[in-house]
């Protein structure tokens, strides 16, 4: 074998498997989301004194008369269980937002927001709304009743909301 040959088959070689690397390699942004994605406790049960509550997910809410200056409506699913053998009230209004820097996002007033008394062993489910800045970063979803200790808080690491 010539030089040449082995010089051919060495190129073809390096760019084949070259080739072949960055195919398989995933691209860094969707491997980042996927990322974010799964440190996320959407679809995560949380359970405070017998009363489960779980966001199912986190998206943005098409509405054409929403129009806040620099803001996106978002909603949130929640699934809520009473297990236990009293009624039990809960409202969207009890939930927030957080912001990694602290700030607090209070849910945004919509028509089927939800708010109701759970009869022992019963569920409820609704939407709690959030008008969120445009340029948002990743959230944290709180529940932590108007008059309820400190102590009586959930959280949910939540990310951002899909499209």
């Amino acid at each position: 074998m010539n030089n040449y040959q082995k010089i051919t088959i060495a190129t073809a070689t390096i760019l084949t498997l070259s080739t072949t690397m960055a195919g398989c390699s995933a691209p860094k942004e969707d491997s980042l989301k996927q990322t974010q994605q799964a440190q996320t406790d959407i679809a995560k049960k949380k359970v405070i004194t017998d009363i489960e509550m779980t966001p199912k997910k986190f998206t943005y809410k098409q509405d054409d008369s929403f129009h806040e200056k620099g803001k996106e409506l978002t909603v949130i699913p929640m699934h809520i269980v009473n297990k236990t053998k009293s009624e039990f009230g809960v409202g969207a209004g009890d939930f927030h937002l957080e912001t990694k820097d602290g700030k607090k996002i209070e849910t945004f007033g919509y028509h089927d927001s939800f708010g109701d008394i759970v009869s022992a062993g019963k569920t409820l489910d609704g939407n709690a709304y959030f008008a969120i800045p445009k340029d948002g970063k990743d959230y944290t979803l709180v529940y932590h009743p108007t008059n309820a200790a400190k102590e009586q808080t959930l959280k949910w690491t939540i990310g951002l909301p899909k499209k």
